[in-house]
């Protein structure tokens, strides 16, 4: 006898249980429909904002192996990246808590995806795609915030365009830097505690996700402040306490990670024979050697300002300008209190780090165009007034501040945009990499046999800036002699195991002097470096790559009794 169906009233009452009919597709079909209501309720936002990620990742792309000049802690990355990949290991050397390690983690398993450390040379520049896509990931994710914010469509448009456009940005994002590996974490976590949904499990993912950005980059907890005001003002009076337990308890814990990894190697307290999470807090905190503050003319810091501001000196002043301005809105006073925030630290005495700039960048555009916003919607309300000849006055007003920022904003668009395109074309233009990948050639070629066999009356190790590390590594030449210049700081580096091993600048073969190595020695005096200065002194140039800052010369360590003649 054929079963019966019965429909779902029926079941109730016959007190049978109401099961829905199972659908083995109907979880997909959902999916999909929620999909296409989610894409048809932002289609207006997505029209607008993909076009900008494309314009994004064209940008970074566009020369991306010619420029910037390598840096010494791109080549740091990578390299612990490769220790990660290859040796299980979180270092080459000895791992000294100098950073949380899950930014090189990153890389790592995107270098295992896409086979970086498998040969070839330049590993820096390939390492660069994925910031490429850090990048697009934080246009996204930018676009997203200023919406949350309550800034509209075309503002929010123009912040992200603002950060795609600026040389500063354009250079530094496309850079192997910690910061650009944590930035989208902290991005995401920002666009999460703004929600409009104001619910527990956002929040809650908030705090995690800002927490493996400060893993990424321990710098990041600047931005914390900044991170629970977003997430007081969008939460629920009746909630709120919840909601901002929820995320501080998921970050706290995730952050705890840290120190428990210290704990379990054994390594959070100082002691003989081994570094300590402590010790290296103490040296970032209080013993680094300070930069200066901005504010004077001859400190490092300012130095390194100036070369920010040579690059790009708009977004970062329209930024501040932006900043102040947030602070007269409710809803954006967060952001600007976050750009002021980061602007006092880097004017304060005390070290100022190359890659800062990264996380101030995209909320100056944001502050910028927020601002503006703010500042177009106030002129555009007139209020209501009883007496004629005071409205046409206040229109008057209102009419003449609408022309002003208008006036004001495309002087500002035709004097920045051409300056950005310029600067663009000028990262892109300038091969910076080109004697890199010449003298890793020229040492692959001539140099091997003399690290590898030990060979004739020279060293046995070679002497190169972090940058060229993994391509040498990768392509043949024994890890433990090839030696990170920086290593041979002997005042400053908490690393022992380089200095257990060499104590004679004869231990080297061959040193390659690359503008890394010739600025390390001129702005650390003796007897910091002092075994590489020995080396260069006792040394005689065979090849040189390129001209100018650029140039890296390759030179042959002599035996003793030979002395360099200048």
């Amino acid at each position: 006898m054929a079963e019966v169906a019965l429909s779902p009233e029926q079941r109730r009452q016959l007190d049978l249980p109401v099961d829905p009919p199972r659908d083995p597709v109907g979880g997909l079909r959902s999916g999909r429909a929620q999909l296409q209501a989610w894409v048809w309720r932002h289609r207006r936002s997505l029209l607008v904002v993909t076009p900008l990620l494309v314009v994004v990742a064209v940008i970074r792309f566009w020369g991306l192996a010619h420029g910037p000049a390598l840096a010494d802690d791109e080549g740091t990355y990578v390299a612990e990246a490769w220790a990660v990949q290859v040796r299980h290991a979180l270092a080459p050397y000895t791992y000294w808590y100098d950073h949380p390690p899950f930014g090189w983690i990153q890389i790592a398993a995107y270098s295992w995806v896409t086979g970086t450390f498998h040969g070839g040379t330049l590993h820096v520049v390939a390492v660069r795609r994925l910031m490429v896509g850090y990048a697009v990931v934080d246009a996204g994710l930018l676009y997203m915030l200023g919406r949350r914010l309550g800034i509209t469509r075309s503002w929010a448009a123009v912040a992200v365009t603002m950060w795609a456009l600026s040389p500063l940005a354009v250079g530094y994002s496309r850079m192997v830097y910690l910061d650009n590996i944590a930035l989208p974490w902290v991005l995401g976590a920002f666009v999460l505690a703004a929600t409009p949904r104001r619910s527990l499990w956002a929040h809650t993912m908030a705090g995690a996700l800002f927490a493996l950005g400060v893993l990424s980059k321990e710098t990041m907890i600047l931005l914390l402040p900044g991170l629970l005001w977003v997430a007081w003002r969008h939460t629920d009076r009746r909630t709120r306490s919840f909601c901002l337990v929820g995320l501080s308890a998921t970050g706290t814990l995730l952050l705890l990670l840290y120190p428990l990894m210290a704990v379990l190697r054994g390594e959070l307290l100082p002691g003989p024979g081994h570094v300590s999470l402590v010790e290296a807090l103490k040296w970032q905190f209080f013993s680094r050697p300070s930069t200066g503050s901005a504010l004077a003319s001859d400190s490092a810091s300012r130095n390194l300002v100036d070369q920010w501001f040579a690059l790009d000196a708009w977004l970062p002043l329209i930024g501040i300008a932006g900043g102040f301005g947030c602070l007269a809105s409710a809803r954006l006073r967060p952001v600007g209190a976050i750009v002021l925030l980061l602007v006092a630290a880097a004017l304060r005495p005390g070290y100022l780090p190359q890659p800062y700039v990264i996380a101030l960048l995209p909320f100056a555009a944001l502050a910028a165009a927020g601002a503006a916003d703010a500042g177009w919607r106030a002129l555009r309300v007139r209020p209501p007034v009883p007496i004629r000849t005071t409205a046409r006055r206040d229109a008057r007003l209102l009419a003449g501040g609408r022309a002003v920022a208008a006036a004001a904003t495309v002087t500002i668009t035709a004097l920045a945009v051409p300056q950005w395109f310029s600067g663009d074309a000028a990262l892109a233009s300038t091969d910076h990499s080109a004697p890199v990948a010449a003298a890793e050639h020229w040492l692959e070629t001539h140099a091997r046999s003399v690290v590898t066999h030990r060979t004739g009356t020279f060293g046995r190790d070679v002497l190169v800036d972090d940058t060229m590390w993994a391509d040498l590594v990768t392509n043949g030449f024994p890890q433990r002699q090839v030696i990170w210049f920086y290593k041979l700081d002997y005042v400053d580096n908490l690393d022992p195991s380089v200095r257990r091993r060499i104590h004679d600048y004869r231990d080297f073969g061959y040193v390659v002097s690359s503008q890394i190595v010739r600025g390390g020695l001129q702005q650390n005096p003796a007897p910091r470096y002092e075994l590489a200065r020995l080396a260069l002194e006792h040394a005689t140039p065979v090849a040189t790559f390129g001209s100018g800052p650029d140039r890296i010369v390759i030179e042959r360590v002599n035996p003793p009794t030979t002395r360099r003649h200048s």
